[in-house]
């Protein structure tokens, strides 16, 4: 890479014909403007989400069957 070859220029590259000097550039321009991008101070950004509970899963499966029915619906028959 020259010292002026865009970012831009080496991103439409060939990835296999890129130098580690050129891979090294993106990954720097990248990691620089990841700021932008992602909340510093936001401590779920590379978690993986939380498992859940078989009783978790329960609960929410009877919360979303109630989802459209109305008290209208439930109480129509007393």
């Amino acid at each position: 890479m020259t010292d002026t070859a865009p970012i831009a220029e080496l991103m439409a590259r060939d990835p296999l014909n890129l130098s580690d000097r050129d891979l090294d550039a993106i990954i720097a321009d990248l990691r620089h403007s990841r700021s932008r991008f992602v909340l510093s101070d936001d401590k779920k950004i590379g978690t993986p989400p939380a498992r859940k509970s078989a009783a978790q899963n329960a609960k929410e499966a009877r919360s979303k069957a109630l989802d459209g029915v109305s008290l209208d619906d439930l109480f129509k028959d007393l």
